[in-house]
């Protein structure tokens, strides 16, 4: 990570330093319990805790500046601002201004991270700087900012998120992209954002505030939405083969097919599912049975192949390429093979993921789906989670747990045999019962319920 003169950071931030270091910053950290030595304390106000209750146990921790937005009286050099978590982002704007080699931002309801992580290996991941797991937040993106460096980078690929108005506005103009990719629209985030039309507006804002003329790849759906359809000249259309083209004058569209390969039929073992994703004749596999990672999977290849990324390097690199973390990864421990996809969800992760355990276990075993709670659905959480019990076709020897708030786990059971299910408040209370199953278990809900305490440790 590159260092920073601090009366570059005054400047960039309008601040005013009491007691300025004499020494070059070597990063930012807004944790005081994660502060390493010579990085500046930013003392963010916005959260559960106000950073500025933190600051001396910074100090202490080896944090040679602070950015404040009041001064403390400790032997520290404090920068004012008016907002830190402005101040965050304005830096960050001014390390990307910086950087000279192509940024891609990447949004949408869902699919992010895990397009995120495939674009980077497509691109080479020894070269291109990204999002860590999933810091797309105000917060996140100037954090990811920071470490960008033209002279070991040849690419950054940055991912932004939002649960609220206006957010994606601050987001686009600090990650200012070259090329845009939206995974999809999807409901997620309804109680703030309030509709799939206000869904598709404010995503359409990283591209509203990207490089002129900057590319936007998307799905062809994406332009059901009055926001992307002003944009349909900058856009690079994925449509499946057969589906009728946009009545749009597009950039350039871009067909695919994706067709499923089993390689294992063993009734007992997890499936060896790989899907091929075809595009311009050319086969690419994709080692996943969830036919939403495919899709983002023929982005991810669109986008690589616009970035000048040859054939024959995105054949060998999306060969290694294997889901990461909680999304969408097959675990066998003993008697038990976990399909984990519980990093986060909504309506529509929650169907590819249903779908794609379906895809990847074999007939021959019994199941036990855990379901946690969808949040942030707003009035329609209720006939969203009605909907998805709808889709769990049980056989007599499967079982089903769901996980989170009373009203929204019984929801969930609205067409499911009382003898089938269970309900609890909290993983703990089920932990036991999965830890006796012998079979497939699926796990999938929002992140408040952290269904990957009931891994096996």
């Amino acid at each position: 990570m590159p260092s920073f003169d601090p009366q570059h950071i005054a400047d960039w931030t309008g601040g005013s330093w009491l007691d300025e270091p004499s020494v070059a910053i070597e990063g930012f950290c807004f944790d005081s319990r994660q502060i390493k030595f010579g990085q500046c304390f930013v003392a963010l106000s916005s959260g559960a805790r106000d950073g500025h209750e933190f600051i001396e146990q910074a100090a202490k921790g080896g944090a040679v500046a602070a950015i404040v937005e009041t001064f403390k009286p400790i032997a520290l050099p404090q920068l004012k601002v008016a907002d830190s978590l402005v101040a965050l982002g304005a830096i960050g704007d001014a390390v990307r201004s910086k950087f000279s080699k192509p940024v891609v931002g990447i949004t949408g309801s869902c699919g992010k991270t895990s397009t995120k992580d495939m674009l980077r290996c497509l691109l080479g991941e020894e070269r291109t700087h990204a999002t860590a797991g999933n810091w797309n937040n105000r917060i996140g993106v100037p954090m990811t900012l920071f470490g960008l460096d033209s002279s070991s980078h040849n690419f950054a690929v940055i991912e932004a998120g939002i649960n609220q108005p206006d957010e994606m506005k601050e987001l686009g103009k600090i990650i200012q992209a070259d090329l845009i990719v939206l995974t999809n629209i999807e409901a997620a985030h309804l109680e703030l954002l309030g509709s799939l039309e206000g869904i598709a507006t404010e995503k359409s804002f990283l591209a509203e505030h990207a490089k002129p003329d900057s590319p936007i790849i998307l799905p062809v759906d994406a332009l059901r939405y009055h926001a992307f359809r002003k944009l349909a000249h900058r856009a690079i259309v994925l449509l499946p083969k057969g589906a009728p083209a946009p009545d749009l004058p597009c950039k350039q569209i871009v067909r695919y097919e994706i067709s499923k390969k089993i390689e294992n039929r063993s009734v007992i073992q997890p499936l060896k599912v790989y899907q091929n994703v075809t595009i311009d004749g050319r086969k690419y596999p994709v080692a996943s049975s969830s036919l939403g990672i495919a899709t983002n999977s023929a982005l991810a290849i669109v986008a690589a192949k616009y970035l000048g990324i040859i054939e024959s390097e995105i054949l060998e690199r999306i060969e290694l390429w294997r889901p990461s973390g909680n999304r969408g990864c097959i675990e066998t421990f003993g008697k038990q093979t976990f399909y984990i996809d519980c990093y986060n969800a909504n309506p529509s992760s929650m169907a590819d993921a249903l779908d794609a355990f379906d895809r990847g276990m074999p007939q021959g075993i019994a199941r036990f789906y855990i379901l946690g709670a969808m949040d942030e659905l707003g009035t329609t959480a209720l006939a969203q989670h009605e909907a998805i019990g709808r889709l769990l076709k049980l056989r007599p020897e499967d079982r089903v747990a769901f996980v989170g708030p009373n009203e929204l786990t019984e929801a969930y059971t609205s067409a499911i045999p009382a003898q089938q299910y269970i309900r609890a408040g909290s993983v703990e209370k089920i932990k036991s019962t999965i830890a006796q199953f012998k079979g497939a278990i699926f796990l999938k809900g929002s992140r408040t319920y952290s269904l990957e305490k009931l891994l096996p440790s």
